[in-house]
């Protein structure tokens, strides 16, 4: 007869690959329920079938409570898949089909059988690898009433696509690119304001992805490896990944409303929106686990304690993540069962949306570039500012005060001569620009040219009257 490790071992399998969850079992062990509430069905796993008899038994049972397993199960079965596990040989066909549901029967007298019928290539690679476990590790497994370890134990193909995917790029990052400086997330696709509200919008996903170094990599897919699993778990695959993306990009939306001056990169907005999702389905099914809550908080606590540490964390894309989960999970949770309330909550996350990008395009906008570059000549890498004056210009993101930066880097590094004529060929395409007339005047006055200085300074208090700088220098050459 086929043996109890698999019978238990299949029994496990359907709870890992599957996405079903125990129900119900009998206190001999010989009869175990699994369900699956999104396609509505019902595995029942029978141990030790004498007859045809014992079937019909087990039939009879499952129509006669039909109503209080759904009324238990919180849904109507439409299928019943019932595999008798025995040595016995029976023939006699026995699916069937009621008002109620399907009933089909399979008669399981080999290991082989499940391995041969099931397509998933990750079951059939786990059942070889896994084959020397006990039964008593596959019964524990299986009966387990720990939330955080069942949900632990289920296959999650996107949360490990996306944890590979994370390490891939920062792998791609550190052999190929070797550098991890604002520069060089900059250009590969970190968030950046400046760029967004020039039409970069796939920043949004690109940052997603990426990573500042290996301890901000580590701590954010051991945190995707744990509620990226609970998560995938309770709603399914291609729920998770839009709960993910989708608190993501809430995330960096909100980011963008605070956030001008930096580049921002990261998988923490959308992790923080799984974990919003998670309280999400309590607060939905009103089971608040003291336990599950317990385990959760202290994770949580312990990341956001070890994150502390971690330089260039963006809190505010963390609050909007954790925001952009919750309100994401009650649209799709709404959406079936209380099309009022989905309304409600649609409105408040378009709201929040709109609001959002008011911010963004209204916010005065800061050239992230060139803040780079200052950033590279006050820590005297004059070499480095240079390039990524070049950088900017090839990119048609400079300005009048890109071209003040390259004057004084120029100044620096050949002279002020040539500085001059950075500045001047900065004024020819930016005319209007006070910082490069005000340089030029400053330039002009040192060379005792005062009548140079006098229509430079003229200009630059035009466009800047307010600037006292400006007319406390128009002021010494008027005198």
């Amino acid at each position: 007869m086929i043996s109890e490790k698999e019978y238990w071992k299949e029994i496990y399998f359907w709870i890992k690959y599957r996405n079903y969850y125990l129900v119900h079992t009998k206190d001999s062990y010989s009869e175990v329920w699994l369900a699956h509430k999104q396609s509505s069905k019902i595995s029942i796993f029978h141990y030790g079938a004498q007859s045809s008899q014992d079937i019909r038994f087990l039939k009879a049972r499952v129509e006669e409570h039909y109503n209080d397993i759904s009324q238990h199960l919180d849904f109507k079965p439409k299928a019943f898949n019932i595999y008798i596990f025995t040595d016995v040989s029976l023939t006699e066909n026995l699916s069937t089909e009621t008002n109620y549901a399907k009933y089909d029967y399979r008669i399981i007298n080999s290991s082989q059988y499940f391995h041969n019928q099931h397509s998933n290539i990750f079951y059939k690679w786990s059942s070889k690898l896994e084959g020397k476990k006990t039964k008593s590790h596959y019964k524990r497994l299986v009966l387990n009433d720990n939330p955080i370890e069942k949900h632990m134990i289920r296959f999650a193909p996107i949360t490990y696509s996306l944890i590979a995917l994370n390490i891939l790029i920062w792998l791609i990052m550190f052999l190929v690119i070797n550098r991890f400086s604002d520069i060089k997330l900059l250009d590969v696709g970190g968030l950046v304001h400046f760029n967004f509200v020039h039409g970069e919008w796939y920043r949004l996903i690109t940052s997603m992805f990426l990573h500042f170094n290996l301890e901000h990599l580590f701590m954010n897919m051991i945190s995707l490896f744990i509620f990226g699993k609970i998560v995938e778990s309770i709603v399914g695959h291609w729920r998770m990944l839009a709960i993910y993306l989708f608190s993501g990009i809430f995330g960096n939306f909100a980011s963008l409303s605070f956030n001008t001056q930096t580049v921002s990169a990261g998988a923490s907005g959308a992790i923080f929106g799984l974990i919003g999702a998670i309280f999400t389905f309590m607060f939905i099914a009103k089971t608040f686990n003291r336990k599950m809550v317990g385990q959760l908080l202290i994770v949580l606590v312990i990341l956001i304690g070890i994150s502390i540490f971690i330089p260039n964390i963006n809190i505010i894309a963390h609050i909007g993540g954790l925001i952009g989960g919750v309100l994401i999970t009650l649209i799709g949770y709404y959406y079936r069962s209380n099309r009022n309330a989905f309304w409600i909550t649609l409105i408040i996350a378009l709201i929040l949306f709109i609001i959002a990008q008011i911010r963004i395009y209204t916010i005065q906008e800061k050239n992230i570039y060139n803040h780079i570059i200052a950033n590279e000549m006050k820590k005297g890498d004059y070499s480095s500012a240079n390039k990524m004056v070049k950088h900017t210009i090839s990119k048609h993101y400079d300005d009048d005060y890109t071209y003040y930066l390259k004057g004084l880097i120029t100044a620096s590094q050949e002279s002020k001569t040539e500085a001059i004529s950075v500045w001047q060929r900065g004024l020819r395409i930016y005319p209007r620009s006070s910082i490069l007339n005000y340089e030029l005047a400053v330039a002009s006055r040192a060379l005792d040219n005062k009548q140079k200085a006098k229509k430079y300074i003229k200009k630059a208090v035009s466009e800047d009257p307010n600037n006292k700088a400006y007319q406390r220098l128009k002021d010494e050459l008027d005198d």
